[in-house]
């Protein structure tokens, strides 16, 4: 019916202390996990993980399921892709490419927006897959990074609006692991999914000003009184 268009990322590079490559996933696997971990809200990185792993090996059986799991816009066959399409990927290197910055969104969302995280990772999954389903071009689209666009935007304008610095300091360390994010979402490489990009920054973003109020907020300003400034100053003249 189609070829398949991979949610891919343009580039890969080096960043921080780790190098974007094969090895990513054994990284995510060694983090430490902790049964109170696991029995808790930070359960749902790993099983985005954990089901994009299972999907590829199985993947590598039964290559078809890509096409059956894919979202092919305007096909009311392969709606359910709305749903699974985060799950599948091309190849090793292209689950290498979202996994990463997938699980670090992820985890940092559930960390700081306790409270507005899982809805938030809910609607950003699902709104995006259904805009791809509905605007994106007559092909297979597979691939994460459409959902990986809806998290860092989010994360990135809700760090700005915020104006929260533990909030500020998490953006920019998401936007350490998108190389291309910028150019991600322009027509550059016909095989890449822009589309989803696109989406999925433009659903981030909405996102961030929906819940602006939910969640954490600015941090609160430092107040001084007279008392605490002449006991300062008297410690100093001291010294």
């Amino acid at each position: 019916m189609g070829r398949i268009i991979c949610m891919g990322f343009l580039k890969r590079s080096s960043i921080g202390l780790f190098t974007v490559q094969y090895s990513e996933i054994y990284f995510i696997l060694q983090i430490n996990c902790s049964s109170q971990v696991l029995r808790n809200k930070f359960i749902v990185p790993y099983v985005y993980l954990g089901l994009m792993i299972i999907s590829f090996v199985i993947g590598l059986n039964w290559p078809n399921i890509k096409q059956i799991l894919a979202i092919y816009p305007r096909d009311f066959h392969y709606l359910i892709g709305v749903f699974t399409t985060v799950f599948v990927h091309k190849d090793l290197e292209h689950l290498s490419s979202n996994s990463l910055p997938m699980f670090v969104c992820l985890f940092g969302l559930f960390y700081f927006y306790k409270e507005i995280a899982f809805k938030v990772t809910i609607i950003c999954h699902l709104l995006t897959g259904m805009l791809i389903w509905i605007f994106a071009r007559e092909a297979f689209h597979i691939g994460a990074s459409g959902l990986v666009y809806a998290l860092v935007l989010f994360v990135f304008t809700s760090g700005l609006i915020r104006k929260n610095k533990k909030l500020l300091v998490f953006a920019f360390i998401t936007l350490v692991f998108q190389s291309g994010l910028l150019w991600g979402v322009f027509p550059l490489e016909e095989e890449i999914s822009w589309e989803s990009h696109l989406l999925g920054a433009l659903v981030g973003i909405f996102l961030s000003f929906l819940f602006k109020n939910e969640g954490p907020q600015a941090d609160l300003p430092k107040i001084w009184d007279e008392e605490t400034e002449e006991t300062i100053t008297d410690e100093y003249l001291n010294l």
